[in-house]
């Protein structure tokens, strides 16, 4: 065919090497393969996706990146001499410096070219070379992916992630395996969507695989359809605090590998793992995790299927403001997430992704190691405080357990009347203190009685905690 095309002329040519290239990209999914596989891959996908044109800039983004060479008549931004921007030069805070090159005395000052801020006013695409480039490398390190077939996107930040997952897998009407409590914008996003929520119960090593085939079964046998998709926060849980053990990963992936669903990874707080449960010092940096440290274990890892999209966020390791995270997994998963993105979120901020990239390249390493073991400290220390602060005063009105990672401590109270959300905040605002309504992270109104606990954050300064607790105890006694 390509033979063919060529004679007849280079319009013709390209038509058909678009066509080819399709064609070697099923191949590499699977949806030319075996049937069995291809019905499987299309069957994960929601209607929305099967239904979403590609997006026609793909092919011409070669043609785009080299203007130099070729002459560019498609692009649809003002011309690159109205940008406002001429030049940016970022000012590190002087312990983040000192991370980078281990000494207090470095420059503090990042410059960033003026080719590569015309950049970052840019798609997209034009902008993420070095942060993504940074992000494989960083993928295969840290998870080693199983399968060879693998490929990551950028995204505007986890929820957003989140947002377009359920768009990938779920339609209107279809039903998702969750924790009992679990991310509250999650809980929103999936009910906005129409999707039923199914609460699986676990445990303080997080998800429990022999609740999750019960809730299954529960499923099945009220003559429900099954579950299209698992959707789990696996470390620093939201709002449980708790960390998946080690040998549930596999349990719970065969599980889901069994029954045809796909696996939503959310793993916001993955490099928040602090350890603070152990019995060494508040402030001991060979406690923590670090980066070596975060364990063997991801969904990604072990996925050997093609079942596993997995969500991750700088908003929890460097700051939200930056509003980028990535995805990865199978690489058919990945082209149907960013399909979804084109449309909505575009992938995120373009001068984001331009810092983010001059800033981790000029870390290194050992920069973002230094880095990650810094913020794993800082909330070990942060965690003990209050730990110790709920001791002080919450004793004999709540229980708890210490987190190993993630950022929250979930408060389940003793001996307390039912209350509603508007009663307990008139409470809290009475009494000066806030903290988060359990009942919002509740997948259903009897899921445990979400009104019975609480969750409280330890990223304000440690010498808050002890007034905190002593507020909150006079509005639990209220």
């Amino acid at each position: 065919r390509l033979q063919a095309a060529e004679v007849a002329g280079e319009a013709e040519l390209r038509r058909v090497a678009a066509e080819v290239r399709s064609a070697l990209n099923a191949l590499a999914t699977g949806e030319d393969g075996p049937p069995e596989k291809a019905t499987r891959a299309s069957a994960q996908l929601s209607t929305r996706v099967r239904r979403q044109p590609d997006n026609p800039f793909n092919q011409l983004l070669p043609l785009m990146r080299n203007p130099q060479r070729n002459v560019v008549l498609c692009s649809g931004v003002p011309p690159d001499t109205i940008f406002p921007l001429q030049r940016l030069e970022l000012t590190l805070k002087d312990s983040t410096s000192s991370i980078a090159r281990g000494s207090g005395h470095e420059p503090s000052s990042l410059a960033i070219s003026e080719a590569s801020t015309v950049l970052a006013q840019r798609y997209a695409p034009f902008a993420w070379g070095s942060l993504k480039a940074w992000i494989e490398d960083h993928v295969r390190a840290v998870h080693k992916p199983r399968s060879l077939d693998w490929s990551v996107a950028m995204a505007a930040g986890s929820m957003s992630s989140v947002d377009l997952a359920i768009g990938m897998f779920l339609d209107p009407g279809d039903s998702v395996l969750v924790e009992e409590f679990t991310f509250l914008a999650a809980i929103d996003a999936f009910r906005a969507a129409g999707v039923r929520l199914v609460p699986v119960r676990g445990d303080k090593d997080g998800l429990m695989p022999s609740e999750l085939q019960a809730a299954l079964r529960a499923e099945l046998e009220a003559g429900r359809p099954r579950p299209r998709a698992l959707y789990v926060i696996p470390v620093g849980q939201n709002p449980l605090g708790t960390r998946l053990a080690d040998a549930r990963y596999d349990e719970i992936y065969d599980v889901c590998r069994q029954n045809g669903m796909s696996i939503i990874e959310d793993d916001a707080y993955f490099y928040q793992q602090h350890n603070a449960n152990d019995n060494g010092d508040d402030g001991d940096l060979s406690a923590v995790a670090g980066l070596q440290g975060l364990g063997p274990r991801s969904f990604l890892s072990v996925d050997s299927e093609g079942l596993v999209l997995r969500l991750d966020s700088f908003s929890k390791v460097l700051a939200p403001g930056f509003r980028l995270g990535w995805v990865s997994g199978a690489k058919h998963l990945v082209e149907a997430y960013e399909k979804l993105a084109y449309v909505s979120s575009q992938n995120g901020c373009s001068l984001s992704m331009v810092c983010l990239g001059a800033m981790l390249s000029h870390w290194g390493a050992a920069g973002f190691e230094a880095h990650v073991r810094h913020l794993q400290v800082a909330l070990r220390s942060r965690c003990r405080a209050l730990l110790r602060a709920c001791s002080a005063h919450l004793t004999g009105a709540a229980v708890w357990e210490a987190p190993s990672a993630g950022m929250f401590l979930w408060l389940r109270l003793l001996h307390v009347r039912d209350f509603t959300e508007n009663e307990l905040v008139t409470l809290m605002e009475e009494h000066k203190v806030a903290v988060l309504p359990g009942s919002c992270c509740a997948v259903t109104d009897s899921a445990g009685d979400g009104q019975h606990f609480l969750r409280v954050s330890y990223v304000a300064p440690e010498d808050t905690y002890d007034e905190g607790m002593r507020r909150l105890r006079l509005v639990i006694d209220d």
